[in-house]
């Protein structure tokens, strides 16, 4: 219902900008352009979510069109300072992710190592918790232990 109500707006919007700035000024402007190709997918997945709903066939429902709902906010970057300042934080902490995923790695790497050489020949017994699944007595199984005790799924 918000997406017809927003798609309405945006569509009334595009129209009356059409007719004041006529079509050749509206196209002129970049953000005009992407405007109007932000409404005209948005009402392709209203048409096409309309006509799913309707029919109740077992046609495939297009979600590519589903993505200009998101579109509208790109929007907004250009008119926001401290959105753009906050999108270009966001994009310069995914530059430092590898290094951080590398840090992880190592440090998995080297509690495996020393998980193998304490823990590595303790006995398997399948009525406790030191079973087949839980142990180091291969490195693969080390780390897999780790990863399951890092992510509180041990």
């Amino acid at each position: 219902v918000l997406n017809m109500v927003f798609t309405a707006v945006f569509t009334i919007e595009m129209v009356l900008k059409l007719i004041a700035f006529k079509p050749k000024g509206y196209f002129s402007d970049a953000w005009n352009s992407f405007d109007s190709l932000v409404v005209l997918g948005s009402i392709v997945d209203i048409v096409l979510s309309e006509a799913d709903n309707n029919e109740d066939s077992a046609r495939i429902s297009i979600t590519f069109f589903r993505l200009f709902r998101v579109m509208r906010l790109v929007k907004l970057l250009s008119r926001g300072e401290g959105i753009r300042t906050l999108l270009w934080t966001f994009i310069k902490s995914f530059q430092a992710l590898p290094y951080v995923a590398l840090l992880i790695a190592m440090l998995f790497f080297i509690y495996a190592v020393i998980g193998m050489q304490v823990f590595g020949k303790v006995a398997l017994r399948d009525g406790t918790q030191i079973n087949r699944n839980n142990n180091f007595q291969t490195f693969p199984q080390a780390v897999l232990l780790l990863f399951r005790c890092a992510t509180g799924e041990a």
